[in-house]
């Protein structure tokens, strides 16, 4: 709000302006805005040449001299607001950079030379994250799997290749105790074959990753004066109780049976969680979940022949998390972090020992749901008041749950015949919410991975996109949905010469959020040299109210207390429903 007065000033003549020169002062808060005017209205006056050019300070045009206006703030009283604090989940930081891959590659002397590439892999894996001050690190590898058909048996080969990197990321501030989460994800890649044992590989993988803070936040919940109003607005809230976050790795050593065909050589791995229940206990979190691990090997290297390892761990883990307990309502991110396969012989000298270690990354947060009333308007009946407000991002968790999705498609391998199928992944799975029709819908993108041998027995690599959509729930206003997936299952049937059916099973992480902006007072100071001007006259003021209008906006008009007016027309809402006469108490 702006209090407009006028201050005379007769300023000297050797300063540029005219002696009947005025300030006009526009008051802001503590601090008034001037303006230089011209007293136009006394006979023969003359227009100073003075222009200005910033908050406080004028140019005379005319001498090219600068004048500084002299700034007067009567500043009030300070009122003392009741707070109240509240524990809230903050994202210090949210960022993605990407990572380059450039590199020209050498066959090692044990990997027969290349016919064809089929597929090259960049598999980007996290070993540590670190926080030092305003600065996040992100230490990892890529680890390169070249797919190849060898030029000699024909069959499916797999060169291995690591790449180092370290990236860092600038923060705005220096959290404490914070939970760092990081994703990796291959944007593209380009593989061709210089010679038949030299590669040239170009693309590119990002690393996005977010630090979390648990932060205090206070709240006003009312004014400490007699003669103030507040008005509040009830919100949902979900305070963040404790959070948790830590390492934990899963090995076996695993024997594929009596008359498996021994390992050659692994071809190509993948260690995917699928999250369990979770359950929050005294400053713990326990987790649960399995980890898939799929292992494509070859059995024969004169025949070509390959076998796929299936094998499942289930784990369960409890963190450590100062301030949960059992009422509280836990949001978990589990994530594989790094694993590793390998062979080993057993008593009977045949490669047929597998060992597993998959590391995981688990992060646990645990939120208890309260409402609060923080003050959003206020006034006097005394006095003018000035008020700083200040908007807040409010955030409190309706539902978190896990929904399996059903996806099935028929598409087209890519080659003239399909005899048989050596594997089948989804190596990505892109997860959107949108709102369509007044309805939430989670779109997901699968990239599908074929590799296949055609009639010929000639291996062939294709990929094909499939596309699902997910309902949630009605959209409404305010409301965000929030969902992850991971492919939990695969199954398939050769349609046809030249087709694949398609059966996929995805888990969706799914977290319904209320997310309110709402305007809260921050400070309040009372103007006790402007008391509010009421008409003591008369004991009463009658005043037709219209449909729609609000008792506290009458009230904060007439400077009187809004229960009373309240209570003086029998009124429960603070709405008006119909258009009516209010009684308001001048007294």
């Amino acid at each position: 709000m702006k209090d407009e007065n006028i201050i005379v000033r007769k300023e000297k003549k050797d300063n540029g302006l005219d002696d009947f020169y005025y300030v006009k002062a526009t008051k802001y808060g503590d601090h008034l805005d001037l303006m230089a005017c011209t007293n136009s209205g006394r006979k023969g006056s003359k227009k100073p040449n003075c222009k200005k050019v910033s908050k406080g300070m004028y140019v005379n045009t005319a001498t090219n001299e600068y004048i500084k206006a002299k700034e007067y703030v009567n500043r009030g009283e300070n009122i003392s607001l009741l707070k109240k604090s509240a524990s809230i989940k903050e994202v210090v930081f949210d960022g993605c950079t990407e990572q380059p891959v450039d590199l020209d590659l050498t066959l090692p002397d044990y990997c027969p030379d290349i016919l064809r590439i089929l597929k090259c892999r960049v598999t980007p894996k996290i070993l540590t994250k670190s926080i030092s001050g305003d600065r996040l690190d992100v230490d990892g590898t890529a680890e390169i799997k070249i797919l190849y058909i060898d030029s000699i048996k024909k069959s499916i080969r797999c060169s291995d290749h690591n790449l180092p990197f370290t990236c860092s990321f600038s923060m705005k501030q220096s959290p404490q105790n914070a939970i760092v989460s990081a994703k990796v994800k291959t944007e593209y890649i380009n593989c061709r074959a210089l010679s038949p044992r030299r590669l040239d590989i170009h693309g590119a993988f990002s690393v996005c990753a977010k630090v979390i803070c648990k932060t205090e936040k206070e709240f006003p919940i009312g004014i400490d004066d007699e003669n103030v109003q507040v008005k509040g607005t009830p919100v949902k809230l979900s305070t963040l109780e404790g959070m948790g976050q830590q390492q934990f790795i899963l090995s076996d050593n695993v024997t594929l049976g009596q008359g498996a065909s021994n390992i050659e050589s692994i071809l190509k791995s993948d260690a995917t969680i699928v999250k369990g229940d979770c359950k929050a206990i005294s400053n713990k979190v326990m987790v649960k979940g399995d980890v898939s691990i799929r292992v494509l090997y070859l059995a024969d290297i004169n025949t070509g022949e390959t076998k796929i390892f299936d094998y499942t761990m289930p784990f369960s883990e409890i963190l450590d998390a100062d301030g949960v307990d059992e009422k509280c309502m836990c949001v978990t991110n589990l994530e594989v972090l790094n694993h590793t396969v390998a062979v080993k012989s057993d008593y009977s000298d045949s490669n047929s020992v597998v060992s597993f270690e998959v590391k995981i990354g688990a992060t646990a947060l645990g939120f208890s749901n309260s409402e609060i009333e923080p003050v959003c308007d206020a006034y006097s009946t005394e006095y003018d008041l000035n008020l700083v407000y200040s908007q807040m991002q409010l955030t409190n968790i309706v539902k978190n749950y896990s929904e399996s999705c059903i996806t099935k498609a028929t598409v087209e391998a890519g080659s003239d015949s399909i005899m048989s199928i050596v594997d089948l992944w989804c190596e990505h799975c892109g997860i959107t919410v949108v709102n369509e029709d007044e309805n939430t819908l989670i779109k997901g993108r699968l990239n599908m991975c074929i590799l296949a041998k055609d009639n010929e027995n000639m291996p062939f690599y294709s990929e094909r996109v499939i596309d699902f959509t997910y309902p949630v729930a009605p959209s409404e206003e305010n409301t965000a949905v929030e969902a992850e997936g991971v492919v939990q299952s695969i199954s398939y049937r050769i349609n046809g010469s030249n087709s694949i059916d398609f059966r996929i099973e995805t888990k969706l992480d799914i977290t319904v959020l209320d997310k309110q902006s709402v305007r809260l007072v921050t400070q309040a100071e009372a103007d006790t040299e402007h008391p509010r001007k009421k008409d003591t006259k008369a004991a009463l003021t009658l005043y037709y109210a219209s449909r729609g209008e609000s008792v506290w906006s009458i009230a904060k008009e007439y400077a009187v207390c809004r229960d009373t007016v309240m209570s003086e027309n029998e009124l429960t809402e603070d709405e008006i429903k119909t258009a009516t006469m209010l009684f308001i108490p001048n007294m």
